[in-house]
């Protein structure tokens, strides 16, 4: 730029044309022409087109054509968005700088186009394509892994990796015998058939619905600073879970959340259920107690925003909404384009007015498909909402007369009693004239006018500066950039079908990787929701790019990779430990053994009701949190109520309020849904022994599950509890130890079930009972 200094500086004293270049906001403001540089646009920027004009009036610099090859990197430059020195003080309209990433300009490893890689050629260990990327890695570094881990290992371990429940004594016994009529060597037909059994399962779909619940922030309450109850929110949870039983295609399932609302149905049930998918964009932290409209705006879209990025692409473009990212290439316009996006989408959630100060409308599905049958409790609910609100209408007006009259002591009654009625009349919206059940969604809509999108300098509302049009980050994937012009609602579909392309060298990669993680316990990238610089790369990237590659080619089938992976050698081997092997590769990176694991919350929680024989897996209708009521938690909703809302339905139903969990779930480190969470974290502490001894929970399991033992012929009883209990019959010791156990508690005929219950209590709380090998 030292040619254009001489004549457009404020060191030269000179801005001819009303031009300055020594500052990206006097190059964006351009001069008497309009902008100089339009970042990314070089051929479109006056500033490129006078270096290469025809016309020697209009060509600069005056004195003679610049070099071919500074003409080349200037139109780079502003190809890359114009960047400046990042000490720069950047104040008004700042420029669309390029990110600083990596200083060669070598693209990252996850955003390089997909490859489908050929197997290595390996020994007889492999048993598939998967296996033989895995073996080359225990060739190179001299690893002998593990054996096959044998069949009520294996039994137990598909039960609870692909239903998050344990298998009952009898199919553990019935499926072990399937599996290992010969020691030492499973009958892999008869694996498959098992994989294909619990894939085939309602349970499989409640399991990793669960897992992909995390991802997405599900909860039911807003968070931030008010946490009002969200009603509705459920919906949006049996969608997930639906999804994954009917093996939805993924690339179909980012569609829906994503642009559900802007897709072709066959029919109005489809279009219902890609309405509900829609929730994905509703269900974020909310500050709905912000005074201020626009900033509680912008602060939404953020979320949006990261969950959309993060959960779909492993990559957080929230972090350029103040300045350009300062590892991976995503710049402050990259996340404006974004912006606008959803900028342009009406955001439907609801909440009660009396308690927010940012409310919407729901959507409202009735007539769009079968409405779900309103129980029993609805219609007491509809009784009494009524009756709340006649009784609510009935004291305004008595109040409104003490006021008329002169007793003013009864105004500040009147507002509370207004505040009553408003309530119950919002409540009684979930239900139609005939006390029929609306059906009422969260979710978005295209937004009835698009609204401009300016980059803020700083992230400051204050200051905006250039107009950014739709768009995606150009680094992330392919035909990135602005949309073009005319998008409908903001570019929203356009946005999903970007994400969910095959081309797009991020979104297959996350998913697969996301896909083994909660196969096997941690990712071939450990950080399952950062794919960018600051994540760790893949241990066997190769592998990584086949499965998904696979994904792909099976039409983006999750049951079909979770089977592939399923019946890999890999998978099935032993958890045992290897003193030489833990020398060579003590974190298991090279996948010689099967990771051991604790059970998540959910599945320690369903397991004990299993386990106890009180498990109910019918899934109930709507929300558990119908009986602690609508409002503000802690003002009106009180947290010892939701962590007490404790039923025998799996985990996956229970109320996910923000902050305020049931107390099993929160001590056992279920995520409570402030952001999104791919890989849990696993503490211990001694609060979680303290539960397993004291919790009321936890007795009533024991008894439960004694009375289920006492019910037992005698002689089975302690094989029984084992096989219940933990997928497998005692040793000679425990044999021992448990005759000795009951010995001690005097067994009379009439008291087996109590006799039984130090046993049960023992089994539930054993560290194997809790652990996954």
């Amino acid at each position: 730029m030292k040619h254009c200094h001489e004549c457009h500086s404020l060191e030269a004293g000179k801005s001819k044309g009303g031009l300055r270049v020594d500052t990206p906001e006097a190059l964006l403001r351009g001069g008497d022409s309009g902008a100089a540089v339009i970042p990314r646009r070089g051929e479109e920027s006056l500033l490129y087109q006078a270096l290469v004009s025809a016309d020697e009036d209009k060509r600069m610099p005056p004195d003679g054509r610049l070099p071919a090859a500074v003409i080349a990197d200037l139109r780079r430059w502003i190809d890359l968005g114009a960047p400046f020195p990042h000490d720069t003080q950047l104040t008004g309209a700042e420029a669309r700088t390029a990110p600083p990433g990596d200083k060669s300009g070598k693209p990252a490893w996850s955003h390089l186009p997909l490859t489908k890689p050929t197997p290595p050629v390996v020994d007889g260990w492999a048993r598939t394509d998967l296996d033989r990327f895995i073996r080359a890695e225990h060739l190179a570094r001299g690893l002998t892994p593990n054996p096959d881990a044998d069949a009520v290992t294996l039994v137990r371990r598909l039960y609870f990796v692909l239903g998050g429940i344990p298998p009952s004594a009898e199919e553990v016994a019935r499926w072990s015998r399937r599996l290992g009529p010969v020691p030492g060597k499973l009958d892999q037909a008869a694996v498959a058939d098992l994989v294909d059994m619990l894939l085939g399962a309602r349970e499989y779909g409640e399991h990793w619905g669960r897992h992909w619940l995390d991802v997405v922030r599900y909860a039911e309450s807003t968070g931030g600073d008010r946490n009002n109850i969200t009603m509705h929110a459920w919906r949006y949870r049996d969608y997930v879970i639906d999804a994954f039983n009917a093996d939805k295609p993924f690339d179909r399932m980012i569609r829906e959340q994503l642009a559900g609302d802007l897709l072709p149905a066959p029919d109005k049930a489809r279009k219902a259920e890609a309405l509900i998918a829609t929730g994905f964009l509703a269900i974020g932290v909310k500050n709905v107690g912000d005074e201020d409209a626009h900033k509680f705006q912008a602060d939404m879209v953020d979320e949006q925003i990261d969950a959309t990025t993060r959960a779909f692409l492993g990559t957080s473009v929230a972090c350029a909404r103040c300045h350009d990212h300062k590892s991976d290439p995503v710049t402050q316009a990259d996340y404006y384009a974004m912006a606008a996006i959803f900028r342009a989408t009406d955001t439907r959630y609801g909440l009660i007015k009396a308690q927010s100060r940012h409310t919407t409308a729901l959507l409202d599905l009735t007539g769009m498909g079968p409405p779900p049958a309103m129980p029993a409790a609805s219609k007491q609910k509809l009784a009494e909402l009524t009756k709340a609100r006649d009784d609510a209408a009935r004291a305004v007006e008595e109040a409104m007369k003490d006021i008329r009259s002169g007793e003013n002591v009864f105004r500040g009654k009147l507002r509370r009693l207004r505040s009553d009625r408003e309530e119950t009349a919002t409540a009684l919206d979930g239900f139609g004239a005939g006390g029929e059940a609306r059906v009422l969604a969260m979710g978005v809509q295209a937004a009835a006018t698009a609204p401009v999108t300016r980059l803020l300098t700083r992230g400051d509302l204050d200051k905006p500066t250039q107009v950014v049009r739709p768009g995606v980050p150009a680094a992330l994937g392919p035909a990135g950039g602005a949309f073009a012009a005319g998008v409908k609602a903001g570019g929203r579909l356009e946005l999903a079908d970007w994400i969910a392309s095959p081309r797009n060298p991020l979104t297959a990669r996350v998913m697969a990787n996301r896909v083994w993680h909660w196969m096997t316990g941690e990712g071939l990238v450990r950080t399952v929701d950062d794919f960018g610089a600051t994540g760790e790369p893949p241990s066997h990237p190769a592998l990584l790019d086949h499965l998904a590659a696979r994904l792909i080619d099976h039409r983006w089938s999750v049951k079909a990779l979770i089977r592939e992976i399923a019946l890999s050698r890999a998978w099935q081997l032993s958890s045992a430990f290897g003193e030489r092997q833990f020398a060579a590769d003590p974190e298991n990176r090279l996948l010689w053994r099967a990771n051991p694991r604790r059970l998540e919350a959910e599945s320690l929680r369903d397991a004990m009701l299993a386990t106890s024989g009180k498990l109910a897996r019918d899934r109930p209708l709507g929300t558990l949190l119908t009986e602690a009521g609508e409002g503000t938690v802690g003002l009106n909703v009180f947290e010892p109520v939701i962590r007490k809302l404790d039923h025998d339905h799996r985990s996956v139903y229970l109320p996910r309020v923000r902050n305020v969990m049931p107390e099993m779930l929160d001590l056992f480190d279920a995520p409570d849904a402030s952001t999104v969470t791919g890989a849990r974290s696993v503490t211990t502490g001694p609060t979680q022994a303290l539960f397993m001894l004291n919790s009321p929970f936890v007795e009533a399991q024991a008894a439960s599950f004694a009375g289920r033992i006492a019910a037992q012929p005698s002689a089975h009883r302690v094989d029984f509890a084992w096989l219940t209990a933990l997928g497998r019959l005692p040793d000679a010791r425990e044999r021992a130890i448990a005759a000795q156990l009951l010995a001690g508690q005097g067994a009379a005929a009439d008291k087996e079930s109590a006799a039984y219950a130090p046993l049960a209590r023992a089994l539930l709380g054993a560290a194997e009972f809790r652990t996954l090998h």
